[in-house]
């Protein structure tokens, strides 16, 4: 995860009442190097931390001087030192990393930006355990990686350099231009049946007269879609849409210097660690409560990612997350109604329900790209799921008429305690201006507020990103799809609903970092299952 500098929050139980302690980065960091107390006094469940939420800053740390190629971060030259190496560590400590990133020369860098990935993993094959750590960024060249401690025995620090800062640089920039993609609707002439396909757009096109648009956006939504209008019809005769796969125009956003940046040595390059040599994790030496609480309460500490993996079941440190069976699925789900709404990653939730809960298919929307359907009448189960709104990255044609609004899907949703709502937006965005899916969420959030007031106990729970592959090391693939591309959004939703007491942050990106698996935007049953446990521990937490 990639983390900066801002507030950290920890939990310190006193006569069994949590005081919240608020301390700056920059003091903590102080009274850590002085007295390295913290992790002595922290609350531990079952031998392991509650760790401090590291909350990172939507807005990391990047260049504002034109980009320098001959500073570019090499990871041949970056340096990666386990600091406090001699020391016992037992179970429930923090492990600190330094990072110093360093030019292709060897010159220390002076400013921040460069986004890692950092994982704990067992070294004991066996155990095939694995946890996510929290990236400082200094903004100064060097960074601070730290991996909470979960489990007994060997482990080893795995940080890679996803992208050096410049070509962080370059993403920014990319991102910002509206427009990159392009999408095509196809409009049709009832009398003669002709087809006139027309190219679209996901953002206001200045250079598209108004007499020349048809302009299907949606102002209270925040949802923006528009259309050169067909010479001789109405924009009524609009059918279906597409993307297309055409990435010309993005790759002729980018210079031949700044593409070399999105190629080794500079991307997805595994770092070196000093010492290279496991550390041995101890048993604890602090008492442990013998259960952790239940997946309710405070959003904050409900929502968080924070555990680790255990072979292929993922090991919460916030709440009790139970594993659970075909049979306490339909148990906790009977009488309820689920609705899954937002991209393909929700869909696969509920394709993996349809099974498990044992749900027969709608016939109406058994095929539908955009609408599933599954009940179960003998548990009283009901699951819907239905896509967003366009920008839609598919080559499928898409009915337009079939796809709605998050927001309008919210205001009609009757609510209520047997209700249970999951969105996730993230997957279709990374290619968009990061102020788009800020500007969705924010209307998502006014809708989830109404329902809310109408139907008090409705449970909302709004889903951040994962990593995902990157097609044979395309080009197009980065610019329009990085893993720092899905994080910026990830943050976006952290800093929408974090503190929002209407909603669930259901945050995924940790247990995609270090998953069991391969990275791929329909990760494997593994992933699904345990985010399916997470929030079923959620809805039924005892």
């Amino acid at each position: 995860m990639q983390d900066g500098m801002r507030a950290i929050t920890f939990r310190r139980t006193v006569s069994g009442t949590g005081v919240l302690i608020m301390i700056s980065m920059t003091a903590w960091w102080i009274f850590y190097l002085r007295f390295k107390p913290w992790d002595r006094y922290a609350t531990a469940y079952q031998g392991v931390l509650n760790p401090m939420l590291l909350e990172p800053p939507v807005q990391p740390c990047l260049l504002n001087q034109p980009l320098v190629f001959d500073q570019t971060t090499y990871p041949n030259y970056t340096e990666v030192v386990v600091l406090n190496r001699d020391r016992l560590y037992h179970q429930g400590d923090v492990l600190t990393v330094k990072v110093v990133a360093r030019d292709k020369e060897g010159r220390s860098k002076t400013y921040g930006g460069d986004f890692f990935r950092a994982r704990l993993v067992s070294s004991d094959g066996s155990l095939q355990a694995s946890s996510a750590g929290h990236v400082t960024d200094h903004c100064n060249g060097t960074y601070t990686v730290q991996f909470p401690l979960y489990w007994v025995g060997d482990v080893s620090i795995k940080i890679q350099l996803v992208h050096p800062s410049e070509a962080v640089k370059v993403l920014q920039s990319l991102r910002q231009v509206p427009n990159k993609r392009d999408f095509n609707c196809t409009f049709v002439d009832v009398k003669t049946e002709n087809n006139y396909t027309q190219q679209c757009f996901s953002s206001n096109n200045p250079s598209l007269p108004p007499h020349r648009q048809c302009d299907f956006s949606k102002p209270e939504v925040n949802g923006t879609w528009i259309c050169e209008k067909p010479e001789k019809l109405p924009c009524s005769a609009i059918t279906k849409c597409r993307w297309n796969p055409d990435m010309s125009r993005v790759l002729g956003l980018v210079s031949p210097e700044e593409m070399k940046l999105f190629q080794k040595p500079y991307l997805e390059v595994e770092l070196e660690v000093n010492p290279k040599e496991p550390i041995r994790v101890l048993e604890t030496e602090l008492p442990t409560p013998e259960h952790l609480p239940a997946c309710t309460g405070n959003t904050r500490e409900s929502g968080a990612s924070l555990g680790h993996w255990s072979g292929k079941v993922w090991k919460s440190a916030v709440c009790n997350v139970r594993v659970f069976t075909k049979e306490d699925i339909r148990q906790c789900l009977a009488n309820k109604i689920v609705y899954l709404q937002g991209d393909s990653t929700i869909r696969q939730w509920s394709e993996r329900l349809k099974k498990v809960a044992r749900l027969h298919d709608n016939e109406r929307t058994m095929y539908s790209p955009v609408v599933q359907v599954g009940d179960n009448n003998k548990w009283n189960i009901s699951v819907r799921y239905r896509f967003h709104h366009f920008p839609v990255q598919g080559k499928p044609w898409i009915n337009f008429h079939d796809l709605r609004y998050i927001v309008d899907e919210l205001d009609l949703t009757q609510g209520g305690p047997n209700t249970v709502i999951v969105l996730s937006l993230w997957a279709h965005f990374t290619a968009e201006p990061l102020d788009m899916i800020r500007s969705r969420l924010y209307a998502i959030r006014g809708a989830i507020h109404r329902l809310l007031r109408r139907s008090p106990g409705t449970l909302v729970f709004v889903r951040t990103g994962t990593t995902r592959e990157h097609k044979e090391e395309k080009l197009e693939y980065y610019l329009l799809a990085s893993d720092w591309l899905a994080y910026q959004i990830t943050e976006v939703i952290r800093e929408i609903f974090r503190e929002d007491p209407d909603v669930f942050v259901f945050d995924t990106w940790d247990m995609s970092v270090c998953q069991p698996g391969e990275d791929y935007i329909h990760p494997d049953q593994t992933m699904v299952d345990n985010q399916l446990n997470r929030l079923f521990s959620h809805i039924c937490p005892n």
